[in-house]
């Protein structure tokens, strides 16, 4: 699941109106009437080992490896909303409990993205229902490690604030909500927030070079107490650099990331993460 908390910051970002060069796509912009987007992020989760009790890394004694491709269209409407879907496919591959290869689309559903103030226009809010369309996810069938046996309700919210012409700050505050099946996590539904932050430098008009932190906890209702939500029940943090080049100026855009897992709770992945992204934008 880790592997892909991320993506929706980094896959890249959306235009101002009043601009054409892709560096003014930010997650806080929403495209104009018949302008729309398609985005395609592959990432590759790997980890060896995981935190333990005090904060440092044990050997699991196996490697195991999580691939996530998340593809999403975002289409204007009008610069206040924008409609789309995402499509999101997993695979993975864990020695875990004697478990191998898995793959299926673990999200598919439609969005919505609203500018609520027209006089902060580089503010947004995203909403996102994904249904997961594996015949056996995790915590059913003895299936594991693949995705949650639930329906996710993602809702983001976007800001970006410009430094300079050469440098750019922004931010994102998510809450992942999980409408849990019986056979996945003692039935339980259980909210996950994520904060991220980027900051963006633009050497030219066709690069740009970034990094980013995430600290990403979840808050959830354990067996014992159904009643009692148990705030910050695990975390990580993971932080990365990152590259982005036109390909064709104001058309096409390439992307790369590394990210690192360097705090967690108890039991968490210690790994790290390799993406590669593309982003096609017509206006």
């Amino acid at each position: 699941m880790r592997t892909i908390l991320f993506t929706f910051l980094v896959t890249g970002f959306l235009l101002s109106s009043a601009q054409n060069n892709l560096q003014n796509y930010t997650p806080s912009i929403l495209f104009g009437k018949g302008d729309w987007e398609f985005k395609s992020f592959q990432n590759l989760y790997t980890q060896a080992k995981s935190f333990d009790a005090d904060g440092g890394k044990v050997d699991n004694g196996v490697r195991d490896n999580f691939f996530t491709s998340i593809n999403q269209f975002l289409y204007g409407v009008n610069d206040q909303i924008n409609v789309g879907f995402d499509v999101w496919v997993k695979h993975s591959n864990t020695q875990q409990a004697g478990l191998s290869s898995q793959t299926g689309i673990t999200g598919f559903g439609p969005k919505i993205k609203i500018a609520p103030l027209k006089s902060v226009p580089r503010l947004s809010l995203q909403s996102t229902l994904l249904f997961n369309l594996v015949d056996e996810p995790e915590g059913s069938a003895n299936k594991y490690f693949l995705e949650t046996d639930a329906t996710l309700w993602l809702n983001q919210i976007f800001f970006d604030v410009p430094l300079n012409e050469k440098s750019q700050l922004f931010f994102q505050q998510a809450f992942w909500y999980r409408f849990v099946n019986d056979g996945s996590f003692a039935g339980n539904n259980f909210l996950q927030t994520q904060t991220s932050v980027f900051y963006s430098y633009f050497p030219t008009s066709r690069w740009t070079i970034y990094g980013m932190t995430e600290y990403f906890p979840t808050h959830y209702n354990s067996a014992d107490d159904v009643e009692k939500a148990e705030a910050f029940f695990s975390y990580f943090v993971q932080s990365g650099v990152g590259t982005k080049y036109q390909l064709i100026p104001n058309l096409i855009e390439l992307e790369f990331l590394y990210t690192n897992f360097w705090l967690g709770s108890e039991g968490q992945g210690a790994g790290e993460t390799i993406n590669l992204g593309i982003r096609v934008i017509r206006q």
